[in-house]
C-alpha cells in the first residue's frame, strides 16, 4: 500500500491540526517536518517500506534523537491523518541515546557482513541480517514471519501493555524471502526455522553473527542483534540473493 503526498493532503493535514486547537507555531513545526519527509521522498510514493528508510536515512544525517523523533512523531501523525496508520514507525528510545552512538554500525560493515554470509553459504544469517535492519521487528517476533504472512503482506504483533501493531512487510521482503523459501524447501510456518519448525535460537544466531564479524574483518563488538538493528544504512541496494 503506497500513496503520493498531493498538495490537497498537505491543506487537510494543516486543516486537522486547526480543529485540534494547535498553536499557530506548532502548526507551522508540523509543517516544516512534514516538508522534510517530503525532500527525502523526492516524488516518490509514501509506504510503510519508505517510512523505514525515512528512519535510517534520518539517523545517518546525524539528528539528535530528540529532532529524529520529532520528524518521525510529525510523519507518523501525517500517515495517521491520511488513513494509512500501518505506516507508522517507531520512535527512538531516548535512554539509548548515548549508547545508539557508540554502538552504529556503518554501511560498509553492514554490507560486508551480509556479503561474507552468502560467500560462506549462509543464506539463512544474510536474510535475518537484512530483514532486521530493514522492519521494525524484534528478534523473538520473527516467528510471526511465516510463508502464511507473505501472502498476506503484514505480521500483527503485540509489544507490552500497548496494542497489536502492524507492521507491512515492503514488497522487495515478500519477494526475496519468498524465494529464499522456495530454496529452502519452507512451505508452510516460520521462515527462519530450525529443522524442527521452531524459529531459531537468539544465543546461537549471536554466536554466527560473532564468527561472522571475524570472517567479515568487522569489529566484534558489532556482533550483537542491538548493533544488527542499530546499524546505518544510507540505502538499501543489498537486499535479497539475487541482488547480491
Amino acid at each position: 500500500m503506497s500513496t503520493k503526498i498531493t498538495n490537497k493532503q498537505l491543506e487537510d493535514f494543516e486543516n486537522i491540526l486547526l480543529i485540534q486547537k494547535k498553536s499557530p507555531n506548532t502548526v507551522q513545526s508540523y509543517l516544516i517536518n512534514i516538508k522534510k519527509l517530503i525532500s527525502f521522498l523526492n516524488g516518490a510514493d509514501l509506504s510503510a517500506e519508505k517510512m523505514y528508510e525515512y528512519k535510517g536515512w534520518l539517523i545517518g544525517k546525524g539528528f539528535k534523537t530528540r529532532t529524529v523523533n520529532a520528524y518521525l512523531a510529525t510523519a507518523n501523525f501525517f500517515c495517521e491523518a491520511t488513513g494509512h496508520p500501518e505506516m507508522k514507525v517507531s520512535l527512538i528510545s531516548l535512554e539509548y541515546e548515548d549508547s545508539h552512538k557508540k554502538s552504529q554500525i556503518s554501511s560498509a560493515d553492514y554490507k560486508k557482513l551480509v556479503f561474507t554470509a552468502l560467500q560462506n553459504e549462509q543464506n539463512r544469517l544474510a536474510m535475518m541480517i537484512q530483514v532486521l535492519c530493514l522492519i521494525d521487528i524484534r528478534f523473538n517476533e520473527l516467528s510471526e514471519l511465516t510463508v502464511e504472512a507473505l501472502n498476506k503482506g503484514y505480521i500483527v504483533v503485540s509489544r507490552g501493555k500497548r496494542n497489536s501493531i502492524y507492521i507491512e512487510l515492503p514488497e522487495r521482503v515478500i519477494k526475496d524471502l519468498k524465494e529464499y523459501s522456495e530454496q529452502e524447501q519452507i512451505f508452510s510456518g516460520i521462515i527462519f526455522r530450525t529443522e524442527n519448525g521452531n524459529l531459531v535460537d537468539r544465543s546461537n544466531f549471536r554466536k554466527d553473527i560473532k564468527k561472522l564479524c571475524v570472517l567479515a574483518g568487522v569489529e566484534e563488538e558489532f556482533g550483537s542483534i542491538q548493533h544488527i538493528k542499530n546499524v546505518v544504512i544510507d540505502e538499501y541496494p543489498y537486499f535479497g540473493l539475487k541482488s547480491l
